[in-house]
């Protein structure tokens, strides 16, 4: 067998991302959320709402008075309108508040005939300026909703407002269209024989050997002993997150006694498998989930074995992970800034900075993005606080990331809502992760699952997904993939259908006259082997699609 001469040509360009059909749709992650002198237009013309003429931002009647949730002053009503059941919509506004503080939260809510509010986002808006308001809603019924516009300022003034309705249908199409857009590349093949002509008819295998999106699953204790969850979990996931075994209140029970024994274990094995680890976590800010010794420790005690900790464990995996949640759900508590002041996550950042500039440092935070009701950790709050933490002396330079839980509970996950939540910070340019996704149980846990992987998966600014399930043997009840006998559930099923569905796997296709073949595929390592049915001679190449290259040629040649 003769040996061939192959190279691979990558032409590098920006990607604008662009919507399709009627409506332009896109995943506006792009625009801006910084507070502008005017409004810009709506989208979707207004949508259902059409409000989009008030260009002077005249201000609406907003009635001042105690909204249902309590948390309210001034409710703003906007429009009634009959949702579809099954339906998403997507909604935007410009907002402004006057009459009372320099910035306030207004938020969008969508009422009932019965009285039910079901909110669906919020921003921080400010005097003098406009700030976006986004968010949606997946309808549960048909029927009449009147939406509002709520904030605990004395006056709401909106412009530019749109409604705009998708069927589960449209929302799937939208999310496929895009996912060929940003998770795929075309690759463009041409085989030639020795002497330059084109060669017509060859036949090309192409193999991909690795994914370029990093789909993994959470990994606990379990995988040192058991041969079987070690085979399942290997044969399926090349990134994960230990749930516990990292953590603080793991490997240092007693003060003053490090034990890595298990961890250190977990981490060989992935390695021995090619799995990428994401390190969770250096601090959790939840009292509750300190090691006993550390609850009650006195603020220079606490900063002591704190410095101690942190230092113990990210020089012990330098260059072994792949990033760190530094501090966990630092939104929803604040044990560290009670004992240590308002800097205190600041302040650890920076530390792991330094000690570790190279890592990826991810800020974790629960209910971002699965829960519009819990108004403590929205995309803003998130955002502000990230930013608060980036601006700290020191932290310039910091490689940050953004991770978001995403344990959903609802009976119906509000995947419009999640995907506000999405662009907002995808507005951050930084890489976005949903790091800790599970479903609540019921009849529909793998449906929404696949409603949430899906969305997830196609939004640009998502660069990783780990799943927080694994097999009933190791014990996890909340999301089963496998039974005892590590076969699937319908959950699993829906994972094993994803793994298969975002990646090329085997394909082949065969040149044309010109000796040109063109394929799209996802990002990835890939091996191709090229032969020809008229000529003794084969040859082989391995090359990688990835986001930053837009136009891929492989240029191949028989030497016969």
């Amino acid at each position: 067998m003769k040996i061939a001469v192959a190279s691979v040509l990558l032409v590098t360009c920006i990607v604008l991302f662009s919507g399709h059909g009627v409506f332009s749709f896109s995943y506006d992650y792009s625009a801006t959320m910084e507070c502008l002198a005017a409004p810009k237009r709506a989208q979707y013309g207004g949508g259902m709402i059409g409000f989009n003429q008030r260009t002077n931002g005249s201000t609406l009647s907003s009635e001042l008075g105690v909204s249902n949730d309590g948390l309210h002053n001034t409710t703003l009503s906007l429009k009634t309108v009959k949702l579809e059941k099954g339906n998403l919509y997507t909604f935007s506004a410009w907002v402004q508040i006057s009459n009372g503080s320099e910035s306030e939260t207004v938020a969008v809510a969508f009422k009932a005939s019965n009285g039910e509010l079901v909110h669906g986002g919020e921003t921080m808006a400010k005097q003098g300026c406009w700030s976006l308001l986004k968010g949606g809603i997946v309808a549960e019924f048909t029927g009449v909703v009147e939406i509002l516009l709520m904030s605990k300022a004395m006056e709401i003034r909106v412009d530019n407002v749109s409604l705009q309705p998708f069927t589960a249908k449209e929302w799937r199409s939208h999310q496929d269209k895009s996912i060929d857009k940003v998770r795929k590349k075309k690759v463009s093949f041409k085989v030639t024989y020795a002497n330059g002509t084109a060669a017509d008819g060859a036949l090309i295998l192409i193999l991909q050997t690795k994914s370029g999106f990093p789909f993994g699953c959470g990994m606990n204790h379990y995988i040192v002993t058991d041969e079987a969850y070690r085979q399942w979990f290997a044969s399926r996931f090349k990134v994960t997150s230990f749930t516990n075994e990292m953590k603080w209140y793991s490997t240092e029970k007693t003060r003053g006694v490090e034990n890595y024994t298990v961890a250190d274990a977990m981490v060989n094995f992935a390695e021995q498998n090619g799995i990428s680890i994401r390190g969770h976590n250096v601090f959790w800010d939840n009292r509750v989930m300190q090691p006993k010794w550390v609850k009650d420790l006195p603020p220079a005690e606490l900063m002591k074995a704190a410095t101690r900790r942190l230092n113990s464990v990210v020089s012990r995996y330098a260059g072994r992970l792949i990033g760190w949640d530094v501090m966990n759900e630092n939104l929803h508590f604040r044990f560290f800034e009670d004992k240590l002041g308002e800097n205190a996550s600041s302040m650890f950042y920076s530390m792991a900075y330094h000690l570790d500039p190279s890592m990826t440092l991810f800020m974790n935070e629960y209910n971002t993005i699965e829960n519009s009701k819990d108004h403590t950790a929205t995309a803003c709050k998130y955002k502000e606080e990230l930013e608060k933490i980036l601006s700290f002396p020191g932290n310039a330079g910091l490689k940050a990331a953004i991770g978001l839980e995403g344990h959903f509970r609802d009976p119906k996950p509000n995947i419009a809502f999640m995907r506000s939540a999405l662009d907002i910070l995808g507005t951050m340019g930084l890489p976005i992760w949903l790091t800790e996704v599970d479903v609540g149980g019921g009849p529909d846990q793998a449906h929404n699952l696949e409603d949430i992987l899906r969305e997830g998966y196609s939004h640009p600014a998502v660069e990783g997904i780990i799943i927080f399930g694994g097999p009933i043997a190791a014990g996890f009840k909340c999301m089963t993939l496998a039974n005892y006998d590590f076969e699937p559930t319908p959950v699993g099923e829906v994972v094993d259908k994803l793994i298969n569905e975002w990646k090329s796997g085997r394909r082949q296709v065969r040149t044309d006259s010109r000796g040109m073949s063109e394929i799209l595929l996802f990002h990835g390592d890939y091996r191709v082997k090229v032969s020809h049915p008229l000529i003794n001679s084969s040859m082989s190449i391995n090359f990688k699609v990835t986001k930053e290259t837009e136009n891929i040629t492989v240029l191949l040649q028989f030497d016969a």
